[in-house]
């Protein structure tokens, strides 16, 4: 059971490629496709639930790991991403947008992100990229006005 939820942690082998943050962003664009098919309810429905099972996941994932916050595991990631993208509209250009907008925040951690990824365990794992999301996500909206 551990290597399952190791594998789901990470993705399988994308958490262990070059740039894991940015592979997991990557990796999860077609379900940020498929996301956008849904009415804003069952976006934000979703994104709860792939929230909530990201947090036991990744909590039951990280004793298998020696660092707080591996690399490897990037299905906080998924979880940001998915938030970058509620109730943004399907273009090739948002898309590319939001996902510069979620990286530049997962990557600098600017307007206090850096203190949320020091949370213990999970909730700083997970947590710290829901904000970059939700920040990312915010100013994706300004840039579609």
């Amino acid at each position: 059971m551990e290597s399952i939820i190791k594998s789901i942690a990470t993705l399988g082998c994308i958490g262990y490629l070059p740039a894991p943050g940015t592979m997991g962003t990557v990796g999860a664009l077609p379900l940020v496709y498929a996301l956008s098919f849904l009415t804003l309810s069952y976006q934000i429905i979703f994104v709860a639930v792939i929230f909530i099972i990201s947090f036991f996941v990744i909590k039951k994932a990280l004793p298998s790991f020696s660092e707080s916050d591996p690399s490897q595991i990037i299905l906080d990631e998924v979880v940001g991403t998915l938030i970058t993208f509620v109730g943004i509209s399907y273009s090739p250009v948002h898309f590319f947008v939001g996902f510069i907008f979620f990286r530049l925040f997962d990557i600098f951690k600017p307007c206090g992100i850096s203190y949320i990824e020091k949370l213990p365990g999970a909730y700083g794992v997970l947590l710290d990229d829901c904000v970059a999301g939700l920040f990312a996500n915010i100013i994706l909206r300004f840039f579609l006005v």
